[in-house]
Order: C-alpha cells, then structure tokens, then sequence
C-alpha cells in the first residue's frame, strides 16, 4: 500500500497538540484521577480490574490470547452504558501494560508527555508507584452485561475531567490522524 495520497487530518492538529501540551505542563498525574463518585456505573478512561487475556488473531488466523495485567481502561463511550443491552450488547476495553523499571528513560518521558500517537501513558492508580500504557491497536471488545455483573469489584478509578479530555485528545490523535495518502 503506498502512501503518496495521504488524506489529511480531519480536526487541528495544531489545537490537538497544545491542548495535549498544556495539560501535561499543568502536572496533569496530581489529579490524573477522581474518586469514584458513582462506583456502580461505568464511564469512558475508567479504570477496570478484570483477570482476563486479551484475545486476538494471529497472522494464521487462530485465536491468540496474551496476558498484560489485570487492568484495563474502558474505551467505549460513557453513554453507550446508559443503552439498552439489547441495542448495544458491547463495549471496548484495552489491556494497560506495566512500565518496566528497565524502560529507557527516553521511553518513559516519551509517554509521560504523551508524545507517541499509538501508546498512552497511565500514572499510579494503585498507590505503589506503578506506571502503566496502553497500546490504542490492542482494542478488546467485551460484552456490557459481563461488565455489569459486578461493577464495584471490578472499577478502581475514574478520570478527572483534564484526565479525561488528555485521553480523548490522544483517542482523536490515534484514530483521526492523517492516513499518509498525501505524502
């Protein structure tokens, strides 16, 4: 597949990095995370405990299931959890991977200024100094009424509002970015 027409972006990318750029220069980890304040719903960038692997197919076409941890941010719109099942059986989540102590530096500070368009960078949730990613091309989908069966157990944190809108910033940068036609 060439390349040559790439497409442009369909928002300001420009706008897009300097929203980016000002919540990570506004400390955005000190408040990266809200208390729960409804623990018996979902919403979009909460964060799930779920001790499952993530399933896909591999280059021959059979199922492939990795284990990355047992946290996963929820992908899937707010709104479509106040639908009925029946009209929207499903969601998407995406498996957080732990940053490595024996990540380069280079790495590291890469993702905590959210500088790479496929990886995202989630600061401590758990009180223990861990560090997480998650890899946008790693989209699981997962039924709603499986979520909702047990959602106290299973929600650990939700986004604050600047948290929120990093992650949305990074959800538009990944999927409408330029396709690279025009280049």
């Amino acid at each position: 597949m060439s390349c040559s027409s790439r497409w442009p972006t369909v928002y300001d990318f420009e706008q897009l990095q300097k929203q980016i750029k000002k919540i990570v220069n506004d400390n955005y980890s000190q408040g990266f995370y809200t208390p729960a304040s409804k623990q018996n719903e979902l919403y979009q960038g909460d964060i799930i405990k779920l001790d499952k692997k993530f399933v896909s197919l591999n280059s021959s076409g059979s199922f492939e299931a990795e284990t990355y941890s047992s946290f996963w941010i929820v992908l899937g719109n707010t709104c479509d959890f106040a639908r009925d099942i029946k009209d929207l059986p499903y969601t998407n989540i995406i498996p957080l991977q732990k940053l490595n102590a024996d990540t380069p530096q280079k790495i590291k500070n890469g993702l905590k200024n959210f500088q790479n368009y496929k990886h995202m960078y989630i600061p401590d949730f758990l009180g223990d100094d861990s560090e997480y990613f998650f890899d946008f091309t790693k989209i699981m989908t997962i039924s709603k009424e499986y979520m909702q069966q047990d959602i106290k157990t299973i929600k650990i944190k939700e986004l604050s509002y600047a948290s929120w809108v990093l992650f949305h910033s990074c959800i538009i940068r990944y999927f409408a970015r330029d396709d690279g036609r025009n280049d």
